[in-house]
């Protein structure tokens, strides 16, 4: 087995949150992302991301931050005005989920309009609000069933978003099943496929499971896994694709 896939995802996110907190009266959100995307490409780390790369990436992987800040180190207790000056998004974000879990479809739609640079809800939108609970669940700061409710939840009530959710529930399965191979947890192909499909059928999406070349990508990008071990445990095609189930990311 392998230490956290994380670790230094964690260790680069308490770095930069030092950065924010003393100079806090001089750095602001695009400041802050810049100082994201420096210390990654410096380290050599990518964002948590499927095989898009769109240009706002590094603004999207401060949900990563976020999640650490608040969850990890308390952060909103503490310095408040770091949440309010930089990770105001994430915060709206948060807001809006909440809205919808407790079934305030309206406030929840209302919010994520204001966070929209086009003012309405996209599925850009949407994928960067289901961001928060996939982050929580890879840090260790929400459970599987509690990610589930959340799918289910935004499901239900955002119906005319379904081909997004059911994209990023991909996404997620995605990216478990590349942790796994990293950690050593899934080690072939007959495991790995039990694996998918019992995931989905818990997360209450058994029709959403991703390719394996679209796993292969994720396990590359995002953790660094050497193709000849992916080779072990995916049936990977040359060339394969990840058509339009490929969620925003």
């Amino acid at each position: 087995m392998e230490s956290s896939p994380h670790r230094e995802r964690v260790k680069l996110a308490v770095y930069l949150l030092s950065k924010f907190i003393h100079n806090i009266e001089n750095i602001g959100r695009a400041d802050a992302v810049e100082m994201l995307r420096r210390e990654y490409e410096r380290h050599g780390l990518k964002p948590i991301m499927g095989k898009s790369v769109p240009s706002d990436i590094y603004d999207k992987e401060m949900a990563t931050i976020y999640v650490i800040a608040k969850y990890g180190l308390n952060i909103d207790r503490d310095y408040p005005e770091v949440l309010k000056k930089i990770f105001y998004i994430e915060e709206a974000l948060e807001e809006a989920l909440s809205s919808l879990m407790s079934g305030d479809k309206e406030k929840a739609k209302s919010i994520l309009k204001g966070v929209s640079p086009a003012n309405v809800v996209d599925s850009n939108t949407v994928a960067r609000m289901l961001r928060l609970p996939l982050v929580k669940f890879v840090l260790g700061f929400m459970s599987e069933e509690e990610v589930a409710k959340v799918f289910k939840a935004v499901s239900e009530t955002m119906s005319e978003e379904e081909k997004t959710i059911k994209s990023y529930v991909r996404f997620f399965i995605a990216l478990r099943i590349a942790e796994g191979i990293k950690k050593g947890e899934i080690r072939n192909r007959t495991f790995k496929e039990a694996f998918k499909r019992a995931l989905a059928i818990r997360l209450g999406f058994p029709k959403s499971t991703p390719s394996d070349d679209y796993i292969a990508v994720i396990a590359e990008n995002v953790f660094g896994v050497p193709k000849e071990r992916l080779r072990e445990v995916l049936s990977l095609e040359e060339g394969g694709q990840e058509t339009s189930s490929t969620p925003p990311t």
